[in-house]
């Protein structure tokens, strides 16, 4: 994009502009930038600016119990988080204003959140057809708030841009006298003028650009298609399909095809990249899991599953930094767009690094023994209502995904309800079966009375085999969604998630986020890692979809429902999550259980794990056979032992252990076992549990 473009266009629609950070814009381009590097041009404004010295969020001044998050020592970073939380304070008192998610989604361009820039493109998108249709559920909403927006721009300036609308132009040139003037009434007709013209071709723009930033290039392609039907002569149009298609040229020339656009199968184009997994800054939900509150809390859900057990802290190695492919991903450098399946750092899940002997370690969260357990001994045993069923759902308890019995009834038709040849239909949707009473009344109180009645259809139930994973975590998205809803809670609160570490990069944002001597990105990302897997359908519409069937209002939900909290909880899911496959293969059904994913890894454990409804450790009988003689331990564990469960398949030759185990560790093992057979000839011999 050019440097001016965006700057000039915000500074024609200055209806709400609350950013500080004042820059000319140019009146001819002279150089092409890092997508996201364009400043949002201020304009006038009568609340309070922010000065910097006291950040707070909303819910901190309304009496939140959450101390306010530090902000950077960077003073570009600072003031862009600045300017990023005033923007989402505006947008609370104006949900519906499309100006204001236009500005926001480029207060996220120039942080390196291009996801989350496409996430409030798109909603300003939804804003438009909102005004411009009547029969819109929030039309009336979206159309008085684009008239409010109009009516802080100069009357002059608002005739300029309704040129092609004579009786517009000359009601509003009759205060041409009084170009400062912003007090004209604006009427229904300019409003849907402005919502058909100058704020969607912003739109498009922004979000074509974001979506090529971030792999996506079918949805690119699909969006730039229609800005240009829209707009055939808009030179942002043209740029952005300019940037399209140097994307398309490197996709194809890194796989070494030939195409040209006659040729080109859309359906076949990349749709998925890679996103920044981190911790965001004004992310106010997450606890330190390392306190006595949290731990204190921990112990207490750990007691009702598992009495035997405790959580503790416990210092772990910090695994080397691995490289890995990333299938889809579109880099910005030196002026061009670049697509490859480039290789990008995988961080250790750092939260305290600590010193000791010479060697890094990290403080995690660990289980360990209250007291002796033997061989045998089922000393875990936990039900949860976070599961996904990818297919099949009547087969499976809606509640804990065990498998039913082939007969089925209704509440109301038996009065055995824990009869297990039986299971239980719901009464009011017929949509779900639950295997008991218990599992029915656990999600009643948890999380069904939001979901029944509701068809999702965007989840399918017959998809790809490549693309079954993916959905099982949309289905958790979903869940964890209901459950927000059905208990009036945020999600990011709810205990089944709030105390999962999402396996963010841990990188100092201080160190890790660049810009040149311009104040421009190195890169769409702010060079910081991308390790989120990250699809415009997963990410963005999706669970969008989830909110409307459940009659959530998406513009006015932001503060418990915002796309980077669906970022957070993937990034939790995808660290914790365990599922089962079906007899082709396939994941089937997903859960997270929050007290047994606390379990660290070892290539040789000391317990065994299974999940059938209920998931169960037993402490080893036998433990895994290797060579290594050094560090063999008998079956049992001690009190004060860790209890040590395994994150891959323990029978596998190191070199297939560790790279099965590296996404959910984050690095390479580097238990004993590890470290023995990779040093050791014959380490590959394949290991007998």
């Amino acid at each position: 994009m050019m440097g001016s473009s965006i700057d000039t266009f915000t500074q024609q629609i200055v209806g709400y502009s609350p950013l500080a950070d004042v820059a000319a814009p140019t009146t001819t381009p002279a150089r092409t930038c890092v997508p996201g590097d364009a400043t949002i041009k201020a304009g006038a404004s009568t609340h309070k600016e922010f000065d910097g010295s006291d950040w707070t969020h909303s819910e901190d001044r309304a009496g939140d119990k959450h101390e306010p998050l530090p902000m950077p020592n960077n003073p570009l970073l600072k003031r862009r988080l600045h300017e990023l939380e005033e923007l989402k304070t505006l947008l609370a008192v104006e949900p519906y204003s499309i100006n204001l998610r236009i500005q926001l989604g480029q207060a996220y361009k120039l942080l390196g959140y291009p996801d989350l820039a496409i996430g409030e493109a798109y909603k300003a998108l939804l804003l438009i057809d909102e005004v411009v249709e009547e029969a819109g559920e929030y039309h009336e909403e979206a159309l008085e708030a684009a008239k409010r927006s109009i009516a802080s721009v100069p009357g002059r300036l608002r005739a300029e841009r309704n040129v092609d609308n004579r009786d517009l132009a000359d009601r509003l040139m009759l205060h041409e006298n009084d170009c400062s003037s912003i007090n004209i009434e604006v009427e229904d007709d300019e409003a849907i003028v402005w919502a058909k013209t100058y704020w969607p071709e912003a739109a498009y723009f922004n979000l074509v650009e974001c979506l090529l930033a971030c792999g996506c290039l079918k949805s690119a392609f699909d969006y730039c298609t229609r800005g240009l039907k829209i707009f055939p002569h808009s030179y942002r149009m043209q740029l952005a399909q300019g940037q399209l298609t140097q994307a398309l040229h490197s996709h194809f020339e890194s796989k070494n095809v030939h195409w040209d656009s006659k040729s080109l199968e859309v359906e076949d184009l990349p749709e998925r990249g890679h996103v920044r997994r981190e911790l965001y800054p004004w992310n106010k939900h997450e606890p330190d899991r390392f306190s006595a509150e949290s731990l204190q809390f921990l112990n207490v859900e750990m007691s009702k599953v598992a009495p035997k057990l405790e959580v503790l802290a416990t210092d772990l190695p910090i695994l080397s930094a691995k490289k890995m492919p990333f299938e889809g991903a579109v880099s910005f450098r030196d002026g061009e767009y670049q697509f490859s399946d480039h290789e990008a750092h995988v961080f250790v899940r750092s939260e305290s690094p600590v010193s000791n002997s010479g060697l890094k370690s990290i403080k995690q969260l660990g289980i360990f023994a209250k007291e002796d357990i033997y061989p045998g001994e089922v000393v875990l045993e936990e039900k949860s209502m976070l599961t996904a069923i990818g297919r099949l759902h009547d087969s499976f308890c809606d509640a804990c995904s065990i498998a039913l019995p082939k007969v089925m009834t209704t509440i109301v038709e038996t009065e055995d309800l824990e009869t297990p040849n039986q299971s239980i239909c719901c009464e009011d949707c017929n949509d779900v079966f639950f295997c008991s009473d218990s599992c029915q009344e656990l999600a009643q109180r948890s999380y069904h009375p939001a979901l029944c009645g509701c068809v999702v259809d965007l989840i399918s139930k017959d998809i790809p085999a490549t693309e079954a994973a993916d959905s099982l975590y949309s289905l958790l998205l979903l869940r964890v969604l209901a459950m927000a809803e059905t208990q009036n809670a945020h999600p990011l609160e709810l205990k089944e998630v709030k105390y999962i570490w999402g396996d963010y990069h841990g990188l100092s944002l201080e160190e890790a986020w660049k810009t040149n001597q311009q104040d421009q990105l190195h890169d769409a990302f702010g060079s910081v890692p991308q390790t989120l897997p990250f699809s415009f359908n997963a990410n963005i519409l999706t669970p969008l979809h989830m909110l409307e069937k459940m009659d959530v209002n998406i513009f006015e939900q932001d503060h418990r429902y915002d796309f980077w909290v669906f970022n957070t909880l993937y990034a939790k899911f995808r660290g914790t999550a365990s599922a089962r496959q079906g007899l082709d293969g396939r994941p089937e059904v997903g859960a997270v259980h929050p007290m047994w994913c606390l379990a660290n890894h070892s290539c040789d454990p000391n317990v065994a794990w299974e999940w059938q409804g209920s998931i169960k450790f037993w402490i080893r009988e036998k433990m895994v056979a290797w060579k290594g003689k050094e560090g063999r331990r008998s079956p049992g564990i001690k009190k004060g032992e860790e209890l040590l469960s395994h994150y891959c398949d323990v029978r596998l030759p190191v070199k297939e252990r560790r790279e099965w185990a590296l996404g959910a560790l984050g690095g390479t093992c580097v238990c004993k076992r590890c470290v023995w057979e990779d040093s050791t000839e014959g380490s590959e011999d394949r290991s007998v549990a």
